[in-house]
């Protein structure tokens, strides 16, 4: 080599690039898929399972869960005790289909429930959702799902 101070030169250059790339998210370095986080660990496990009118992705270490709810009928009075219960059963399945200890590692879990008459927007955290996959008394589940859900509904 002739001049070797040109190639340090080149590969600190290079460093330097990498460096500023991944911090500010510049091209190929800024792929998130090659981040590991738990919630990319229970998308892995629920791609297979989930129904085709769900759209699940994470947001950093969160989970969203979108639904667009196709199971209650549009001529139905009193619409939110129905959604409320399939929110729940959402939720349940969720806790079943997914592994638990990476569940528990998952900040928080968002549901947006989403029907012609009414929306929910439910948040919980990952470790109250895996208390779901044990519990089997409905009103265990309805106190359980009180003391740590929060709700808000918007009606259209």
């Amino acid at each position: 080599m002739k001049k070797p101070v040109l190639m340090i030169g080149i590969i600190m250059f290079l460093l330097f690039l990498y460096q500023v790339a991944s911090k500010e998210k510049w091209g190929i370095f800024a792929n998130s898929k090659l981040i590991p986080t738990s919630c990319r660990g229970v998308l892995v496990g629920l791609e297979r399972r989930i129904p085709e009118n769900w759209k699940v992705f994470c947001e950093g270490n969160n989970l969203a869960v979108e639904i667009k709810e196709l199971a209650i009928p549009e001529d139905v009075e009193n619409i939110r005790p129905l959604l409320y219960r399939q929110l729940a059963n959402h939720m349940a399945f969720l806790a079943r289909n997914s592994a638990n200890d990476i569940l528990e590692k998952v900040f928080f879990v968002r549901f947006n429930l989403v029907h012609d008459k009414m929306t929910i927007d439910a948040v919980t955290e990952g470790k109250f959702i895996v208390k779901l996959s044990t519990l089997e008394n409905s009103e265990h589940i309805m106190t359980h799902l009180k003391s740590t859900v929060q709700v808000k509904e918007t009606v259209k």
